[in-house]
């Protein structure tokens, strides 16, 4: 068993805080280990009809080129993730959705960060205006699934969290 010995904070940010614990395992022995505190956050399967996802393009960043993703954003402090997920799909697609499923919820990257995501289903899509946030510049567009896969197998399309939601699509192969 691991218990933390210590805990502090070395950074407070806009999209996540970081943290240094010191552990001890059952034989004594002591580590600090760095870890990225996230509210955590929603991914959307937004499917226009069987067979189909809408995916955005944006700039990320941290990786220096854009992405096609599933539709997807951060929790607000206390949010509801389904709230979220209705919040996101308008901002990003403009889409709005007549039915929803929540699917289930994995963590992105639980060696160093506490973000989870909360993976929704949202069908009987109807069009409407996007309202990014200001700063984001997003292209929509409707890709058969298979389309979508080939990007993916292709290594163009690294997003982990879109790779679930095509996997999901998919079904077992």
């Amino acid at each position: 068993m691991v218990r933390v010995v210590n805990s502090r904070h070395t950074y407070f940010g806009r999209v996540f805080n970081v943290r240094v614990d010191e552990i001890e395992d059952q034989t004594g022995r002591r580590a600090h280990i760095e870890v990225a505190e996230h509210r955590g956050g929603v991914a959307i399967i937004a499917q226009p009809r069987a067979g189909q996802v809408v995916l955005v393009r944006q700039y990320r960043p941290a990786i220096g080129r854009s992405l096609w993703e599933v539709p997807a954003g951060k929790l607000e402090p206390d949010e509801d993730p389904a709230a979220c997920a209705l919040r996101e799909l308008e901002e990003e697609t403009g889409y709005s959705a007549q039915s929803w499923r929540r699917l289930w919820s994995f963590y992105t990257a639980p060696g160093f960060c506490t973000e989870r995501l909360h993976l929704f289903l949202a069908t009987g899509l109807r069009a409407g205006t996007p309202r990014p946030d200001p700063g984001e510049h997003i292209e929509t567009r409707i890709f058969d699934v298979e389309e979508a896969w080939r990007l993916v197998t292709a290594d163009d399309l690294p997003d982990a969290k879109t790779q679930i939601a095509l996997a999901y699509l998919r079904g077992p192969q």
